[in-house]
């Protein structure tokens, strides 16, 4: 039997679970906001009622891809963004599992980066002005 879509607990009470597909976990706060051209497309594809429940879309961000899941969710947001009961067609957003959070640009090599580049401009700051100085 398909979902029955719309608000309310008795809804969302019956909208099925579907699990995390293997080998990717989901989007959450900790991976930042998503990006306004991903929830575009992802919202595209929950609004086409031609894309079947189960449809997945692979969906590229600078140094991972994300896959967008047209799936039952058992909540949803109203018009003031408050989440509500029901059961709702919606894009679920995941990365691969061993993805670090899409947000954070702290990993050892952008670490290196900043320390070069701030060591280098330091280097040539002091060296200019012991160039001025010796004028």
């Amino acid at each position: 039997m398909p979902a029955q879509f719309g608000p309310g607990a008795q809804l969302a009470a019956q909208c099925p679970r579907v699990p995390t597909p293997d080998g990717w976990r989901p989007w959450t706060d900790m991976d930042g906001p998503v990006p306004d051209a991903l929830a575009k497309r992802s919202q595209t594809l929950v609004d086409d009622p031609s894309v079947p429940l189960g449809t997945t879309e692979s969906y590229p961000l600078p140094g991972v891809m994300v896959l967008v899941r047209i799936e039952p969710h058992a909540w949803g947001r109203d018009a003031q963004k408050n989440l509500i009961p029901g059961c709702f067609r919606a894009g679920g957003l995941y990365l691969p599992s061993a993805a670090p959070a899409v947000g954070s640009t702290t990993d050892g090599w952008t670490k290196a980066v900043a320390v070069f580049t701030v060591a280098s401009l330091v280097v040539g700051t002091v060296a200019t002005l012991a160039t001025w100085a010796k004028k």
